[in-house]
């Protein structure tokens, strides 16, 4: 609970910023809240939630975004006072924001249970060596096919709103991801903007946040996992190359607020830059992160924003 709080606060400070909606920190925050009743279930427990989560809760998603009406959405937002705040509230945590919980909770349950299984063991990972490529496969295969049986890809695109139209969302609010590109898809599923026919259920791309994009994608993060796991134990010299990498993860939160505190002191549209420019920023990015998080890791043992939150949980130990 100390933790939600703090990413809560940092979150909603960056929420202010241009970035907006697209902060996930304070998202995290709620994540963190709603893991809290299933923190002493078992692994196979927590993956028959995720399961379950990641069928039903896009549909549901879809049918409660159905019912919202722009005045309804205002009048929540008027008594939130987070939403007053930083224009990301209570809602777009839960239901209506880029990062959900209500179907992005499927990825933390499944990080629980997999958090709770042995991953040196053989037979673990042969398990996960079968359910991972099964996963993307059933998520990614079924989603094109399903959409070019029925259609429905065509008509997705066909629904798709123009540059105009994105601008005028962008200023009334909807969207506030600045990195946001024609004919993308990175909106989630029953925003209104997937059209009346919900093709988008179907679809499994970027932050559609149906049920082939949670387990496709959960489906990578396992293959990836399971790999790298089994890469650094067989392969010694390249846990010594992968030295500066594992630094980078040590201090995740930092260099994400890092990151994005580099973007808004850019000048112009230098945060925005175009596609010819855009491999440049984030070489630039990896490049700077890497090399921060490999210096401080010599000296200190958490990242800077890392012993924030530590110190910040020692009051739990007071607590019986």
């Amino acid at each position: 609970m100390i933790r939600a709080v703090t990413l809560l606060v940092v979150g909603t400070a960056l929420a202010m910023t241009d970035f907006g909606g697209a902060v996930i920190i304070n998202y995290y925050a709620v994540y963190f809240l709603l893991s809290l009743p299933l923190l002493r279930l078992r692994a196979r427990t927590l993956a028959l939630i995720a399961v379950a989560l990641a069928v039903v809760t896009p549909q549901l998603a879809y049918a409660l975004r159905a019912l919202l009406s722009e005045s309804i959405v205002n009048t929540i937002d008027s008594y939130d006072p987070i939403a007053r705040l930083s224009g990301v509230g209570v809602l777009d945590f839960l239901l209506t924001g880029f990062y959900p919980a209500i179907t992005w909770m499927t990825y933390v349950v499944t990080g629980m249970a997999l958090g709770r299984l042995d991953l040196a063991s053989g037979a673990v990972r042969r398990r996960l060596a079968v359910v991972g490529p099964a996963l993307i496969t059933f998520g990614y295969g079924v989603s094109w096919l399903a959409l070019r049986l029925t259609g429905g890809a065509e008509k997705i695109m066909a629904g798709m709103p123009g540059m105009k139209d994105f601008d005028a969302m962008k200023e009334l609010g909807a969207m506030k991801d600045p990195g946001m590109a024609e004919g993308s898809f990175d909106l989630p599923v029953g925003s209104g903007l997937w059209g009346p026919d919900a093709w988008g259920l179907l679809a499994a791309e970027p932050h559609s946040a149906s049920t082939f994009d949670l387990v496709g994608c959960v489906g990578i993060a396992i293959t990836v996992l399971l790999c790298a796991t089994v890469a650094l134990d067989r392969l010694p010299w390249l846990r010594r190359l992968a030295t500066p990498v594992i630094a980078v993860g040590t201090m995740s939160l930092t260099l994400y607020v890092g990151h994005i505190l580099a973007i808004l002191a850019l000048p112009g549209e230098a945060a925005t830059p175009p596609q010819s420019a855009s491999f440049e920023l984030l070489l630039c990015f990896i490049v700077g992160a890497t090399v921060f998080a490999a210096l401080w890791s010599r000296f200190f043992r958490r990242g800077p924003l890392e012993y924030l939150l530590n110190n910040a949980t020692k009051l739990a130990s007071r607590v019986r």
